[in-house]
């Protein structure tokens, strides 16, 4: 594979020129960079909106969900409210607006990843104490 990319890089600069060839190769990214910004703006509103609301119906499950767990012994009150608490430092802004569309996704991701160990957890087995071991000692339960 080395050598192929060698081979490629040798027609490359052999067609490009060698004094040429970075001044293509920062065009080539500059025209990348540009087509990525551009579909970035155009979907930029509606992204926004997709994410947030994406943020809030998951924390929505993952809090029902660690209601749940910790309705049937597991732990999950002290998990929903850290991640209640941390939601509202990543959104919440009372004079400035809206949070940007960064702090959405990050808090979009924490309750994704809440929610998915929540519901394991409510798919794993219940909690509680230990089976004893059989009485008399050696005898098969």
């Amino acid at each position: 594979m080395i050598w192929i990319g060698g081979l490629a890089l040798a027609v490359a600069l052999f067609i490009l020129g060698t004094d040429r060839f970075l001044d293509a190769c920062v065009n080539l990214y500059d025209s990348i960079d540009s087509a990525i910004r551009d579909i970035a703006l155009l979907l930029g509103a509606q992204a926004y909106s997709v994410i947030r609301a994406a943020a809030i119906a998951l924390y929505v499950t993952f809090a029902v969900l660690a209601i749940l767990a910790s309705s049937q012994g597991h732990r999950g009150f002290w998990s929903l409210i850290g991640v209640t608490l941390v939601d509202l430092l990543l959104v919440w802004r009372p004079y400035f607006g809206g949070a940007p569309v960064s702090h959405w996704f990050a808090a979009m991701a924490l309750n994704l990843v809440c929610a998915v160990v929540m519901t394991q957890r409510l798919t794993g087995p219940p909690p509680g104490r230990p089976v004893p071991p059989p009485y008399p000692p050696g005898r098969l339960p």
